[in-house]
C-alpha cells in the first residue's frame, strides 16, 4: 500500500479538524483560524488547499462518501442476489453515519439545505452512492426478485428518508442509541413490501387402489399461499 504523502496527510488533518468544528459550532460560527489551529497549520496553509470555508465544508462529504463507496464496492461482487446487496448497501450507509456522528450532524443539519452544495463534485459523489442503491433495486426488479410494479425511485427515497430521519432524531434526542440494530428490521420491512410472490404450483398425486371402491385417478393439492 502506498504511503500517503505529507501533503495528503495535511489535507486530511484539515478536513478532520473542520468536521469537528463545523459540527460543534455550526458552519456560520466556525472560522478558518479555529480550523487551522486545530489542524496545526496556518490560515494560509488552509487556503492553499481550499479557496473558501464553503469549499472546505463541501470537501468533507466528498472524502467520507468516496471511502464508503469504495468499501461497499469491495463487498458487492461477493454477494448473491439483490436482497443481500440491498442489505449490504443500507448497512454501509448506516455504518458511515453511526461511526461518524459529527459527519451525520453536518450532513443532516447543514448540507441538506445548502443549494450551493448541489453544484459541487461532492454532491455528485453523494449521488453516486444513491445510484448504487437504485441500481440494486432495479436489479431486483429485472431478476424477478422484487415485484414488477415496484417503483425503484420511491423505494430508494423510503430507505434514504428513513436513515436521515433516524440520524436527525439521534442528534436531537439521543435515540436510537444504536442505529445499526435497526438495519435488519428496516430492510426486512421494506423487502416484505417489494418481494415478488412465489409462483403457486399445483401438486398432483396419482393413487392406485385395489378392490372395487372407486377413487379419482388424480388428486390435485393446491398449497396454501405462503405469507411473506
Amino acid at each position: 500500500m502506498t504511503k500517503p504523502s505529507p501533503k495528503a496527510l495535511r489535507r486530511e488533518r484539515i478536513i478532520e479538524s473542520a468536521l469537528a468544528i463545523f459540527a460543534e459550532k455550526g458552519f456560520q460560527e466556525a472560522t478558518i483560524s479555529e480550523i487551522s489551529r486545530a489542524a496545526g497549520v496556518s490560515d494560509a496553509t488552509v487556503y492553499e488547499y481550499f479557496k473558501s470555508k464553503e469549499e472546505l465544508l463541501f470537501a468533507i462529504p466528498e472524502e467520507i462518501t468516496e471511502i464508503s463507496i469504495r468499501e461497499t464496492e469491495k463487498v458487492l461482487p461477493y454477494l448473491r442476489g439483490a436482497e443481500s446487496k440491498l442489505r449490504a448497501i443500507v448497512q454501509s450507509y448506516v455504518t458511515t453515519y453511526e461511526n461518524n456522528p459529527e459527519y451525520a450532524n453536518l450532513i443532516m443539519l447543514h448540507l441538506k439545505t445548502n443549494r450551493n452544495f448541489l453544484k459541487t463534485r461532492a454532491f455528485e459523489v453523494v449521488r453516486d452512492a444513491a445510484r448504487m442503491l437504485l441500481a440494486c433495486i432495479k436489479e431486483g426488479i429485472d431478476s424477478g426478485t422484487f415485484r414488477r410494479d415496484t417503483d425503484p425511485y420511491l423505494v430508494r427515497s423510503i430507505i434514504l428518508g428513513t436513515i436521515e430521519h433516524l440520524c436527525t432524531r439521534k442528534h436531537l434526542q439521543g435515540q436510537p442509541e444504536n442505529m445499526l440494530s435497526l438495519v435488519d428490521p428496516m430492510v426486512d420491512l421494506i423487502l416484505s413490501g417489494i418481494r415478488a410472490p412465489q409462483e403457486q404450483q399445483n401438486i398432483s398425486i396419482h393413487l392406485h387402489m385395489t378392490g372395487t371402491a372407486k377413487a379419482p385417478e388424480t388428486i390435485t393439492i393446491v398449497p396454501e399461499e405462503r405469507k411473506p
